[in-house]
């Protein structure tokens, strides 16, 4: 795509506020079901900012892999398990959970200081070589992903990371709260049947 420099940072700009905005919705969300179909949201607009950036191959990788396989499963897997749960139902705030976010704020901090730290023009010498070398598309694919895209590549398997955990972290929660609320209405019919 070929367009002005501030329309496309605006485009950019709208496109990551919605990935974030994705994100936080996946982890959330009480009902598994809606983080799954957000992540595939999350998936698309991924996808979509690779589209801005002309990386078209990586766009259709993203679409294909990611929302077309992995998010259909999971969402296939959820449906199938899942037991529906209260529309009024909430979210507990342990200290798990502080701890959990102090821990990846901590691993983010890290990381961004790591990237405007480390000397890109190194990458930039490099190009010089793999220019005279790479007469294969497919080098020349994996040249882009490891320079030029080599930044939101890191990014995205980090948020792919966050999402997973956050799914399967609701999942277990839902999961242990259903299972106490059975025993627990279990051993009151168990004692109403002695008397």
């Amino acid at each position: 795509m070929n367009l002005s420099e501030s329309i496309h940072g605006a485009i950019l700009t709208l496109i990551e506020l919605g990935i974030l905005l994705g994100s936080l919705g996946v982890v959330s969300l009480a009902n598994v079901v809606h983080s799954a179909f957000l992540l595939g949201l999350v998936f698309t607009r991924i996808s979509l900012s690779y589209l801005v950036l002309n990386a078209d191959s990586l766009a259709a990788a993203q679409l294909l892999v990611y929302v077309g396989a992995i998010n259909v499963l999971i969402v296939s897997a959820v449906t199938v398990t899942d037991e529906p749960t209260s529309p009024n139902s909430t979210t507990n705030w342990s200290i798990g959970y502080f701890i959990t976010l102090g821990a990846c704020t901590g691993l983010f901090s890290l990381s961004t200081i790591m990237i405007y730290s480390t000397r890109w023009s190194i990458v930039n010498e490099s190009k010089i070589l793999v220019e005279k070398t790479s007469e294969n598309n497919v080098q020349g694919l994996g040249y882009k992903l490891l320079t030029t895209f080599l930044v939101p590549f890191e990014l995205l398997s980090i948020l792919l990371l966050v999402a997973l955990v956050g799914a399967i972290t609701l999942a277990r929660n839902e999961e242990v709260t259903t299972m106490n609320e059975r025993s627990v209405s279990s051993s009151s019919r168990n004692t109403s049947s002695l008397f």
